[in-house]
């Protein structure tokens, strides 16, 4: 294996200093983060509206017994 390119921080070719680490401008990064976000929000809004209880699931599990025992008569 080769050690050439075990230090590339020392690489003049490699450095951005323009934009910083990631190589994204501010403003667009902003704006990025800002999209992730929301995103993260209305995915999370839906998960909560939709793991709500549901009201038939439960009026079934109650008719089920009864409408057995009125069937057993």
């Amino acid at each position: 294996m080769s050690d050439e390119y075990d230090d590339v921080d020392n690489d003049e070719d490699f450095r951005d200093d323009e934009y910083g680490e990631g190589g994204i401008p501010a403003d667009l990064e902003a704006d990025i983060e800002e999209r992730i976000n929301q995103t993260a929000e209305d995915r999370l809004h839906d998960l909560h509206a939709d793991s709500g209880p549901r009201s038939g699931g439960c009026l079934l599990i109650l008719a089920l017994p009864l409408l057995g025992l009125w069937l057993l008569r």
